[in-house]
Formats: C-alpha cells, structure tokens, sequence
C-alpha cells in the first residue's frame, strides 16, 4: 500500500497493543521525518518520537489515547503554524497507515513540564501510534461525510483526475468530525476554504486550522500520484475579501508533470 491508496481505507484507531516496534521500523519513521515537505519553508518545526512502551505516560489531557508510541510536533509561532503542522502530521499518518501501523491523531492531550521541556518550540498537536488488534482500515463508503454538494461548488466541467483529487480531500480527517473544508473547484484549480465556528474559541479555531493542512496534505498526495503538481498560491481576489461564513486559506494550481 502506498500513501495514495492509505488516504482512502485509514481510519482513527483508539485501542492498542502496548508491544515495541522494530528498531529498523522507528529508523525508518525517522528518516521519513526527515524527508517532509512543509506547507510553509520559512516555519521552524521538530518532530518527536515518544516512546510509551513502559507506559510511563507524559501525555494528559481530553480524549487522551493509550499508545505505546506519539509522535510530537512543535513549532515557531509564525503565520499558517497551524495549516503547517496538519499538513505534515498527515504525511506521517499516511506514512505510518501504509506501513500497517494503526494511528490516531491526539488534540486535546498535552505533553507534561518534564516532556514540554524537552520540545524545541511551542507544542502543537500528537499522534498516537503502534500495533493493533483492532482493524485499522475501512471502505471509503463507510466513512462519515458530509455530501459532496455541501463542500464543493463546481465552476466548471473538470476532468476525473479532478473528481479524485476532491475525494480525497472530503475523505480527511478532522477534529470531532466537524469538515471545515470549504472548496470552490474550477478546471485547473481549487480555492480552499475553511467554515468559520460558530462559537470562537481559540481551541476550536486553531485544530480547524490543524484540519486544514491535513486536507491540503491529501490533496497534494493525491495530485502528486495522478501526476499532476500542485502549486500552493494565494488568489489576491479572496485575500482581500472579507467573507461571511469562510476564511480564504489558500488556492492550489495543477499542472500535469513535465520531464
């Protein structure tokens, strides 16, 4: 399995195993670490492994998953830290699915003052990791989305390619479920949106922008698999328009791959 196919069968495990992984296996998680390509260059970020085997947990907090592994991202506070983080947390998740290692990502937990201070820069979010006994796969038909008319408003006709590429973004993951991707598609092009809250919280407002990186993630895996680059740009037209119920995040340009 490949990190396109693991976009469509992964599904969030809670129940592990607490048995070690191979050594070769957490150096290969390493080295993919380091191989990661960013939403935003200029953002400074590291990314840890935890190791929870001896189920010495320095992870607390809501909805918290026991995993004999997580992996920690932290990051400079800068603008788009958040889209950043969720952009290259899913490529690990994508990562570890196709390796048949079950995940789930952890937002509301938080690393304890003897973890925390080992971070090189402001906690963001974890993932929980390992073996399980539980199935970490299901249909795309079984996950629970919102309609394709309720996320995606098509300008013009678009080729398959297309179509697939906007599947695997509604198929993402995202905090409680809540979808807040928002697309406007045209041929060659996808204006991404993100649905504002209807409460503001600075909790809810920050994992919403997680999620987003974690569609742009898909999006761009899958774009990459169908042979097509996708070019991350900002549209000057959404930029400055103040809109009612979505923030303008981002656009992404496809072009077909030249050699």
């Amino acid at each position: 399995m490949n990190l396109y196919e693991a976009m469509f069968v992964r599904k969030s495990v809670r129940n592990y195993n607490m048995e070690a992984l191979e050594e070769k296996l957490l150096s290969h998680i390493t080295s993919y670490i380091e191989q990661l390509k960013p939403y935003k260059s200029n953002i400074e970020y590291d990314i840890i492994i935890v190791d929870n085997t001896k189920e010495n947990e320095k992870l607390k907090g809501l909805f918290h998953v026991k995993a004999p592994y997580y992996l920690l991202i932290s990051s400079e506070l800068k603008q788009d830290y958040l889209i950043n983080a969720g952009f290259l947390m899913h490529q690990l998740m994508l990562y570890l699915t196709a390796r048949g290692i079950a995940t789930c990502y952890q937002g509301g937990i938080k690393p304890n003052s003897e973890l925390k201070s080992k971070l090189k820069y402001d906690y963001v979010i974890a993932i929980a990791f390992g073996k399980s006994d539980k199935s970490m796969y299901r249909s795309p038909e079984k996950a629970k989305r919102l309609s394709e008319d309720s996320l995606i408003v098509y300008k013009e006709e678009v080729s398959e390619n297309m179509k697939v590429i906007m599947q695997a973004a509604i198929l993402s993951p995202s905090s409680m479920n809540n979808q807040p991707w928002r697309f406007v598609v045209y041929r060659n092009r996808i204006h991404v949106f993100c649905k504002k809250a209807r409460f503001f919280t600075s909790v809810v407002s920050d994992m919403k922008l997680i999620d987003m990186g974690i569609a742009l993630a898909n999006i761009v895996q899958a774009a990459d698999e169908l042979w097509m680059d996708a070019i991350l740009t900002k549209s000057e037209v959404f930029s400055n328009k103040e809109l009612k119920n979505t923030e303008y995040i981002t656009t992404v340009m496809l072009k077909e791959k030249v050699f």
